[in-house]
């Protein structure tokens, strides 16, 4: 087994290469390492390259703290990447593995530090894995293909991958940017057509949508407090519409209109019993929904004439069915098996009811994939290959016919996925050239509307009253430009220091007036402000390295005051003297001070690691939560243990009070963020003030302990329809 200190020096290429064969086994879930495949129970979660890069660190660590600046160096190796990116890629992990059966999430956030799996996994060893080719049907051999359009990788399901469909939610696009950008400059025409493109307003969160056959309407699933819902509106019309469903206490792996489009089919898998999914079917207008099946990999597609459905389901084997069944779940027969890694993608009926489409995708001994289309009889019999195996996976597939269809396709500059249309005819066509990233398409049955779902990542910074303060000042949200941001924090005077566009920006609580203040784009980091307001104190990165920084809040004076190889988690004594700081040189953590006008060297304060160092009023104390989820209390003299505390593993946003008998902390409960007063003399947390949006990332308290200001990370989903495609 790979051990963490190896990890720190090698790039995730590396362990792969170590580990080929071997697995790590978590909760319900195992991670193949060689094979590139997260596996839950018999059912696989499709995660885009660097998320699965960033889990496998993870798992590499067991269930140890995995610091920030490890991660990206793992998993871009040959990258400059700001913080944001892995922060996006913690997000999709935790939405496609859902809260374990402990209750809470897999990956858990130590604040300001890094990342851990809390339920540590267990590594594994495989047999080799014995040669195989593209498909495997006991029904008969395939024959060879109609045609060879250009190799197309695609993001996003299209009605049916069960797992597929939940991680659309999380908003990423799947395909490997480095292959695409290669496969993309392959590609004959790059003419963007005559398609419109219209925004649809929907005051839900969206988790993803689909389009009825005729185009009339839109069903969506809304993630809610309590659990999932199914709503469904006219497309042309305006507001939430109908709720058909829910909240339903578990994940909706797809939703499918049947072909005249009076019902709606969902599979729900619940948290506490997981069934594989079970089927239901309600009418599209609303009424009681109906029970058909139970372990139902995705949402049925159905046969021209709605009399039969197809769907998938694996077996405790991993291996793949292919089943077509009544309307209503009766007759059920398997038509297909397969042993392929990826079995039965995308599935649709043709239109001629004869055949059905589908996409798989196999994993080769020595490595690599390849990625087809397939055409197999609707009663059964030998299947046909339509597009010879490809390299890069073909996620989100929509038929025209078996020779003609749409992909989403990133971009080879932006890396947003856009709309293409491949065939046999002639060269692959761009159908869309916007700023959007789309995530999954639906055609309507004419195939002339597609509705497109887009997603990104919101950051928002928000000013209110501190917990427990008694003030009554409004939630004010700063009106500030898309983009990522991280670390606000009060000044003195009452304004906002924070990160944001590879800058530290100085801001009014109303985000009137802003500026930036470094002369050039940096990636900062955990800035903190002098108690007398006169500079900051930051973390600025760079490649190799991390130090401290400190520049005036004029925007002058810029100036290093570390040279460790990597420095971080700040904190700024009240007189200004003094900084301490966690550092990491050579496997070993510890924190340590020094003195801001540089007049002499730093000392070592602590052999051990530390996170959310804050000080005392009078700065005799220095307090940070450790790795084993505790709190010490220290002498800031010479760092000797004063009191160690309790508290929840997630505690983060340490906050002395203004009297210095407690310590005030943040933790995750549920779909809030609770704020938690200890005493430093003894004595049970106490719960204070109001809780938090689910979504809050970090907190800073203003010096005169009445007002907050916290960041707030959110996705959104948006429906867009794509008309004018033919």
């Amino acid at each position: 087994m790979v051990t963490p200190e190896q990890v720190a020096q090698e790039t995730i290429w590396d362990v792969m290469l170590k580990g080929a064969s071997e697995v790590y086994e978590f909760g319900s879930y195992r991670i193949g390492v060689g094979e590139r495949v997260l596996r839950r129970q018999d059912q696989i979660v499709p995660l885009p390259p660097k998320c699965f890069d960033t889990l496998l660190v993870l798992a590499q660590h067991g269930g140890n703290v995995v610091e920030k600046e490890r991660l990206m160096r793992a998993v871009w190796p040959d990258s400059f990447v700001e913080e944001g990116n892995l922060a996006q890629n913690i997000f999709v992990l935790r939405k496609a593995l859902g809260e374990h059966p402990g209750g809470g999430q897999y990956i858990q956030t130590i604040p300001k530090r890094g990342y851990r799996l809390v339920v540590p996994p267990t590594p594994v060893r495989e047999a080799p894995v014995l040669p195989a080719v593209p498909s495997v049907h006991p029904i008969g051999p395939a024959s060879a293909p109609l045609f060879e359009p250009p190799s197309s990788p695609s993001s996003g399901p299209s009605r049916g991958p069960r797992r597929i469909s939940y991680f659309i939610a999380a908003g990423i696009a799947v395909a490997s940017a480095l292959g695409v950008a290669l496969w993309v400059s392959s590609l004959g025409e790059r003419a963007v057509t005559g398609a419109r493109i219209t925004r649809l307003t929907v005051p839900n969160t969206i988790a993803y949508g689909i389009i009825s056959p005729d185009g009339t309407h839109i069903a969506y699933v809304s993630p809610e407090a309590a659990g999932q819902s199914v709503w469904v509106r006219e497309t042309g019309g305006v507001g939430s519409g109908l709720r058909l469903a829910g909240p339903l206490p578990g994940h909706l792996w797809g939703v499918s209109y049947s072909p005249n489009g009076k019902y709606l089919y969902y599979t729900l898998e619940e948290d506490l019993h997981p069934t594989g999914g079970t089927l239901f079917r309600m009418r599209a207008e609303g009424g009681e929904a109906e029970k058909l099946m139970t372990h139902v990999g995705a949402a049925p597609a159905f046969s021209p004439d709605g009399h039969r459905m197809v769907f998938k389901h694996y077996d405790a084997n991993d291996h793949g069915y292919l089943l077509t069944a009544g309307e209503l779940g009766g007759d059920a027969k398997i038509i297909a098996q397969s042993t392929a890694s990826y079995a039965f993608y995308n599935y649709r009926w043709a239109a001629d009811g004869k055949s059905i489409y589908y996409v798989e995708g196999t994993r080769y001994p020595g490595g690599g994939s390849g990625w087809s289309l397939w055409e197999l009889p609707a009663a059964g019999g030998p299947a046909r290959m339509v597009m010879a195996p490809r390299p890069q996976p073909l996620r989100s597939v929509n038929w025209f016919s078996r020779s003609e269809i749409l992909a989403l396709i990133p971009d080879e500059e932006s890396g947003a996925a856009q709309v293409w249309h491949l065939g046999a005819g002639g060269p692959a066509r761009r159908l869309t050239n916007d700023i959007n990233d789309y995530l999954q398409i639906d055609l309507t049955a004419d195939g002339r509307t597609l509705l497109a779902n887009s997603g990104e990542t919101l950051d928002s910074i928000w000013t209110a009253s501190a917990p427990g303060a008694g003030s009554t000042e409004p939630v004010v949200r700063l009106p500030l430009p898309a983009g990522s941001y991280s670390d606000p924090v009060w000044t003195v005077d009452g304004r906002i220091v924070f990160v944001g566009q590879s800058n530290l920006w100085l801001a009014t609580p109303d985000g009137a007036e802003r500026k930036p203040l470094l002369p050039e784009r940096v990636t900062a980091a955990e800035p903190v402000v002098s108690a007398d307001g006169r500079f900051i104190v930051f973390v600025l990165q760079r490649p190799g390295s991390r130090n401290l920084w400190r520049v005036g809040l004029n925007g002058t004076g810029l100036q290093q005051v570390t040279k460790g190889r990597f420095d971080w988690h700040p904190a700024l004594s009240q007189d200004g003297k003094w900084v301490a700081y966690a550092s990491y040189l050579q496997g070993q953590r510890a924190l340590w001070k020094a003195p801001l006008d540089g007049s002499g060297s730093p000392v070592k304060l602590v052999d051990a690691g530390g996170i959310d160092l804050v000080f005392s009023p009078d700065s005799k104390l220095f307090a940070y939560a450790t790795d084993l989820g505790e709190i010490e209390v220290r002498s800031f003299g010479d760092g000797s243990l004063v009191r160690k505390m309790t508290a929840p593993a997630d505690a983060f946003q340490l906050h002395w009070s203004r009297d210095g008998k407690d310590l005030i902390y943040v933790t995750h409960s549920g779909r809030s963020e609770e704020f938690w007063g200890e005493p430093i003399a003894g004595g049970p947390a106490v719960l204070i003030g109001t809780p938090l949006p689910h979504d809050v990332v970090t907190v800073d308290w203003s010096r005169d302990a009445r007002r907050i200001v916290y960041l707030r990370r959110e996705l959104r989903v948006d429906l867009s329809l794509i008309t004018n495609l033919r």
